[in-house]
């Protein structure tokens, strides 16, 4: 178990000052509060592609050029799928890049191809 140290409650209004709130910019009385935290991620070309391409999150083509709303497409995209949906994802999207789209997707061949030019501006990988 890992060792813990529990702030006394005189402590708690200022431990609270400054912090970042989601959903709000001061938390409420009574109400939890929730702060932002940063996860290191390691993804592949193949990933990134299946995420944004192939997941709720992808962007629409008229929204590949914006970078913000890639990074945040893939933010949404990495909270929301889990790790065999990934993989298939990434698999299915590689697929269809290479020209050999598994049975449904023939007709996202096109937009994978426009996701990876993306992909490549932004994050800097290639397949």
């Amino acid at each position: 178990m890992m060792p813990a140290t529990l702030a006394p409650q005189f402590h708690r209004e200022s431990l609270l000052q400054g912090v970042d709130v989601f959903g709000g910019p001061e938390p409420r009385e009574g109400l939890p509060v929730r702060v932002a935290v940063q996860i290191p991620v390691c993804l592949t070309f193949a990933e990134l592609l299946g995420l944004l391409s192939l997941t709720c999150a992808a962007p629409l083509v008229e929204e590949l050029g914006d970078e913000t709303v890639i990074r945040e497409s893939l933010q949404y995209a990495i909270l929301d799928t889990d790790l065999n949906t990934m993989d298939q994802c990434a698999e299915r999207a590689m697929a269809a890049y290479l020209g050999q789209p598994m049975n449904g997707d023939e007709d996202a061949v096109d937009y994978v191809r426009r996701v990876a030019v993306a992909v490549t501006r932004i994050f800097g990988v290639s397949a």
